[in-house]
């Protein structure tokens, strides 16, 4: 990356979305490696829950001031 725009993104962090994916892999990862080495590996739904609910609460740490944990109006949602 060219020194221009590496600063043009020091500026940035990831959108939310984009940080919570980066969450689930490594918790899944962290999960996963404490099983198997495998990376093809069965999951049970309360170890999937775990790991879903962890990268849920870091997003919403990261983000409060976007308040990622409230309630959004149907009609503010509309693109009509």
């Amino acid at each position: 990356m060219n020194e221009k725009m590496k600063q043009s993104w020091e500026d940035f962090e990831p959108s939310p979305i984009e940080f919570m994916h980066g969450q689930l892999l490594n918790e899944f990862h962290k999960w996963r490696e404490s099983v198997t080495k495998n990376t093809a590996v069965l999951i049970d739904g309360t170890f999937f829950n775990q790991i879903v609910v962890s990268a849920k609460v870091a997003t919403y740490e990261k983000y409060k001031t976007l308040g990622l944990d409230k309630a959004v109006l149907k009609s503010v949602l509309k693109m009509d």
